[in-house]
């Protein structure tokens, strides 16, 4: 079976298209930088900024070392307990605030964290007058409402455990309406 050579460029067809390659490169960015120098490119935007946010004061907060604190003081068992702050919309939309809990840590006599065995028996809820949403600016009045119900369970987790303190994080958070 004969085998087809495939014949290779020549030189001059090479240096040929060496040389149309250079020289189109060579002449497109001349070509850009001068319209560039010419002809300005203005391309228009649009879109929304929005910012989503809160700020506390008042009420039961506290400022120890440059922190906000809620202090809630003695729990008992088997109460609730209601703790006031203002909270105020820095959003430029209107929000609906939401509040979560993180961070629980039950502490013995001895400063050691123990780690509980549900937090079924713990919540935290609140009440927001005015209701939201809250337009930018705008303050609302909120009591949060910490709950430890009557479990005998719980209980002996506290007995058994020597627990002392408490602490946990409140988070709130802005949901756009």
């Amino acid at each position: 079976m004969p085998k087809h050579r495939i014949p290779h460029p020549s030189i001059k067809t090479t240096l040929i298209i060496i040389v149309v390659v250079v020289y189109t490169i060579t002449l497109t960015s001349l070509f850009v930088s001068i319209l560039d120098g010419i002809l300005p490119l203005h391309v228009p935007t649009v879109g929304n900024i929005i910012t989503l946010g809160y700020e506390v004061h008042g009420g039961d907060i506290r400022t120890v070392f440059g922190n906000q604190t809620l202090d809630w003081g003695t729990i008992y068992v088997g109460t609730s307990t209601n703790r006031s702050l203002i909270l105020k919309s820095k959003s430029n939309t209107k929000t609906v605030p939401e509040l979560n809990t993180t961070g629980w840590a039950f502490r013995n006599q001895q400063g050691q964290v123990v780690v509980p065995p549900t937090m079924d028996d713990v919540t935290v809820n609140w009440t927001l007058n005015p209701s939201p949403p809250l337009d930018p600016n705008e303050e609302t009045n909120a009591t949060i409402t910490l709950t430890i119900k009557y479990d005998a369970t719980f209980v002996d987790y506290l007995i058994n455990n020597n627990i002392a303190t408490f602490s946990f994080d409140i988070i709130i958070q802005p949901s756009q309406v």
